[in-house]
């Protein structure tokens, strides 16, 4: 809900307040939902801005700088309205759905220049989405060298900055440090990667701030302290970018939300509860998902599926994903797919759909093999450098998609691919990084925008040809995670192996929901820990085999599925909710209701002369009372007060390694269920 009265703007969610002064671009409040109904006009000024220009007396990190002779820049106040739904970005993501938007109106009047800040208070959830649009009405060219999404001024220091980033192969973490005064950066140079995640929390006193950036290009996240005030700003980042506005013409930023709650936990439900009902969309948004098993073999065709279906039919699969390259028939560089010929790809199809499986590929449409007909003879459509040998990694060249002329092909051969395969799951892969960032008649310093805003429109037409479709993200595990690929994606992939992947369990889950993520238990053909089972259900199960295992291993599978799948609304749709303690932490997920509840809890390795672990579980009802139990230990079992289990610090017993010397690290499961009548 929004209120304007005068230049005070009041933007009202079910738990947040924000208040704007426009003449000023001040924050006069933003916190907890304000109860009164006060007039916010009388509110003295706070010295918080959401909008600062270089060349005034704001000595801090600046949001825009423009260039066009010099850098100063001086916007006024020109008028303020609230419209009934948030205008598009073009040719960019973004948020959806039911609210209304203020937009607030800057004049340069020496530049000509006109901006636009739009925030959008959403009616069913506590995020703010905030984005920038600048118009050149000189008869002369300008440049922009910043444009930061969204400026957010804090009337106190040190606070604690809380980014999240992906080692290659391995999974999320989390790195927190408190920032007393200088500037911190958090960005990529590469895409949305793993070296940094656009979703960034600040911690402080008054609450936890969140925000993120629905962009999967290069971005920043600066948190800049001084004069007795901490200044955090999100969005593109200013790394070798200069976009050149004609006259005339207009530039977008990426949107950018912004989320306040009085502790983490709730901050993290307020933001899942934002992906889930605002960026993710499409036929899978509220579908249960299907358990896959991921065949890594690299020799598979109709004649050879048979053992492998079998197993992982009996194992308890709903569809197989081919996901090796050397799989294809026809080479990946024509298509930019690694996918089965037509004919292999219908043989393999109609032999899983007999027994009752489905049929999934893997394509990477942004890339193509080095040796291959297309670097041959279409060499103009390759990311490189004139005179320059193009870097390979993972024998492997970008394609350039800031041309039309090469998008255009990506999207033909990325639905070819799809329909020869004869899939209902394709997990679109870019595993490698950007590096020969150069194309013709591009310049320099707007190249790695245009390539996201082709990627972007290769990414919504192939999308949309194939509605029905189940598309899956991936990035070697957790590169690319972010919510502009999950306006596209219905799901992205990690990977690493799980039990050491245990500190994810406080990574992603934090900012997006289960249902986005899909967590792998690897090499199940060899093994099929319980542990693996443990982490990989918090998110989308999925196994990874490389040939049939074993009758015994397909058993012990087959025992984890059908739990999964008896629980698979819980798990998949249920709140989840991160739990810490001492010496452990993990993932809460409960049921609307509060009836039913599954925590995964990761115990770190301890002495027997450490205390034992302790935690406390959330989200349960106080009244209640919960039979506890533990998956796979039947010895396990006890009656239990809600108001007990959330109140009291429990204990995890000592675990002795296999040498017998010092705890074990180890991961458990519990179940709660409500008794009736309690």
């Amino acid at each position: 809900m929004i209120k304007k009265k005068g230049q005070t703007i009041r933007l009202d969610t079910p738990n947040t307040t924000m208040i704007l002064k426009a003449d000023t671009a001040e924050y006069l409040y933003y916190g907890q939902r304000l109860v009164s109904n006060g007039d916010p006009a009388s509110i003295p000024g706070s010295g918080c801005y959401f909008l600062s220009t270089f060349g005034s007396d704001d000595y801090s990190e600046y949001s825009l700088l423009m260039q066009g002779g010099g850098f100063a820049a001086d916007f006024q106040f020109a008028k303020a309205r609230v419209l009934a739904s948030k205008p598009e970005l073009p040719g960019l993501p973004s948020s959806y759905g039911e609210g209304k938007t203020v937009e607030l109106k800057y004049t340069d009047a020496a530049a000509r220049l006109v901006l636009f800040l739009y925030f959008t208070a959403y009616e069913d959830c506590d995020v703010i989405a905030i984005s920038a649009r600048i118009v050149n009405g000189s008869r002369k060219e300008v440049r922009i060298r910043r444009m930061m999404s969204l400026q957010l001024d804090l009337a106190e220091t040190g606070l604690e900055f809380v980014t999240f980033s992906w080692p290659r192969g391995s999974e999320c973490r989390r790195s927190a440090r408190r920032v007393d005064s200088g500037v911190f950066i958090n960005d990529s140079k590469s895409g949305s990667l793993h070296a940094a995640s656009p979703f960034v929390l600040a911690e402080g006193k008054f609450g936890v701030y969140g925000a993120d950036l629905v962009y999967s290009g290069n971005h920043k996240e600066v948190l800049a302290v001084g004069r007795g005030r901490s200044r955090l700003l999100v969005g593109l980042n200013d790394f070798a970018f200069g976009w050149t506005l004609q006259p005339g013409e207009s530039f977008c930023s990426p949107e950018a939300v912004v989320c306040f709650a009085p502790e983490e936990d709730s901050l993290c439900s307020r933001m899942q509860a934002f992906v889930g009902g605002h960026i993710s969309g499409g036929k899978w948004k509220k579908r249960e998902r299907p358990v896959v098993f991921e065949i890594a073999e690299p020799h598979v065709s109709a004649d050879t599926i048979d053992p492998l279906a079998e197993a992982a039919k009996r194992a308890g699969a709903e569809l197989l994903l081919l996901s090796s390259g050397s799989c294809a028939d026809v080479p990946s560089a024509d298509t930019a797919a690694d996918v089965p010929s037509a004919e292999t790809g219908a043989a393999l199809a109609e032999k899983l759909r007999e027994k009752g499986l489905g049929f999934g590929i893997r394509i990477e449409p942004e890339t193509v093999a080095e040796d291959s007909d297309l670097c041959r003879t279409r060499p103009q459509y390759l990311m490189k450098i004139p005179g320059r040998r193009p870097v390979c990694i993972r024998g492997r060249l970008m394609l350039n998609l800031a041309d039309e002329k090469v998008q255009n092909y990506a999207v033909r051969a990325a639905c070819e691919a799809i329909e020869r395969g004869g899939a209902s799951y394709v997990r679109w892969d870019c595993c490698r990084t950007m590096t020969d960032c150069f194309g013709k008649g591009v310049l320099a310093s707007e190249y790695f925008h245009r390539y996201i805003l082709g990627y972007y429109r290769v990414l919504s037409k192939v999308v949309k040809r194939f509605p029905f479709i189940l598309f899956e993200g991936s990035a070697a595990g957790g590169g690319r995670l972010d919510l502009g690929n999950l306006c596209y994606f219905s799901q992205y992939s990690s990977c690493g192996d799980e039990r050491t992947g245990c500190p994810s369990l406080s990574g992603p889950f934090c900012a997006y929901p289960q249902t986005t993520i899909c967590t792998k238990v690897p090499f199940a053909d060899r093994a099929a820990a319980d542990e693996d089972f443990f982490t990989a259900s918090c998110g989308l199960l999925a196994y990874v085999w490389k040939e049939p295992p074993g009758e015994e291993v397909c058993a012990h599978i087959a025992r984890q599925v059908g739990f999964y799948k008896d629980n698979r609304k819980l798990l998949q749709f249920g709140e989840q909710i991160c739990l810490s303690g001492s010496g452990a932490h993990g993932l809460m997920t409960v049921s609307k209701d509060r009836a039913n509840a599954i925590a995964v809890l990761f115990f770190s390795g301890r002495s027997a002369s450490d205390p034992p672990a302790r935690i406390r579980f959330k989200g349960l009802l106080p009244s209640a009372v919960y039979e506890v139990s533990a998956y796979g230990d039947d010895s396990f079992h006890c009656t239990i007060g809600g108001d007990l289990l959330m109140g009291q610090w429990i204990g995890a017993p000592f675990v002795p390694a296999q040498d017998g010397a010092d705890g074990a690290a180890f991961v458990r499961m519990f179940l709660f269920r409500k008794k009736r009548n309690s």
